[in-house]
């Protein structure tokens, strides 16, 4: 679909500030910013990544208040959350409502963002070398229908530069961080260690045998390594996982 001269754009200058901002609140002003030229209010990264000891953090970066962001971190989210759900089994971006969520989900999310005033949001997976992230856009228009084909494409595109500048901005905080392994990936990791195929990892995690290899590709390639098999005797010499695992 051809872009019309009105549909609202984000250039070059746009994403490089993003990318050059030096730290979070200047990085915050920067997305929100572009986020108003898209007809957003507000956004939410979430990236659960683990260091070379195999601890699991969850690194979150938004312009939500902290009562809501709060709630990003609770277990129960994870599983319960339609949104993260669909994320789990699709790369295509979900445009939501937030009544329909209130009424699907039993957490406190999607009530707590109606209470803002949002109306909707779109939500997509965002991948990069070193983890897998979860980024909500936030919307307060009383528009029901989906955000145009242009705006999606610049969406999707200042996704992708916000999650490069958190990294950068997480990584500058913590320089010594080892191989930055994704939840996703070092439960694959684990069982693959423990000795299932990719087909039974697939069935015990609910994602596809597909999905797997993708999974499996990504830590491979963090470690420095060409196989499963080097990658799980590269991860036990760092103190990713045990021997025993």
């Amino acid at each position: 679909m051809l872009r019309s001269e009105t549909a609202p754009r984000i250039s070059a200058p746009d994403l490089l500030q993003i990318v050059q901002a030096s730290d979070w609140d200047q990085l915050r002003a920067c997305v929100q910013r572009q986020l108003a030229r898209l007809g957003m209010c507000d956004f939410m990264l979430q990236t659960e990544i683990a260091n070379a000891n195999g601890a699991s953090q969850m690194q979150l970066f938004s312009s939500l208040p902290d009562a809501v962001l709060l709630q990003f971190n609770l277990p129960a989210e994870d599983t319960t959350d339609p949104v993260r759900q669909h994320l789990a089994r699709s790369s295509l971006p979900l445009h939501w409502q937030v009544e329909q969520l209130c009424l699907l989900h039993t957490g406190q999310i999607y009530p707590l963002l109606k209470t803002m005033g949002v109306t909707q949001g779109m939500s997509l997976a965002v991948h990069s070398k070193h983890a897998i992230s979860r980024l909500d856009f936030y919307s307060n228009t009383v528009r029901q229908e989906a955000p145009s084909t242009s705006v999606q494409a610049d969406a999707l595109l200042l996704g992708v530069y916000l999650q490069e500048a958190a990294e950068f901005l997480w990584r500058k905080a913590a320089p010594d961080q080892g191989p930055v392994l994704s939840a996703r990936e070092l439960e694959c990791l684990r069982w693959s260690a423990d000795g299932k195929t990719s087909s039974e990892i697939g069935l015990i995690l609910g994602i596809s045998q597909r999905t797997v290899y993708f999974h499996m590709k990504n830590v491979a390639m963090k470690l420095g390594v060409y196989s499963t098999r080097h990658a799980i005797s590269r991860a036990v010499m760092m103190g990713i996982i045990k021997p025993d695992t």
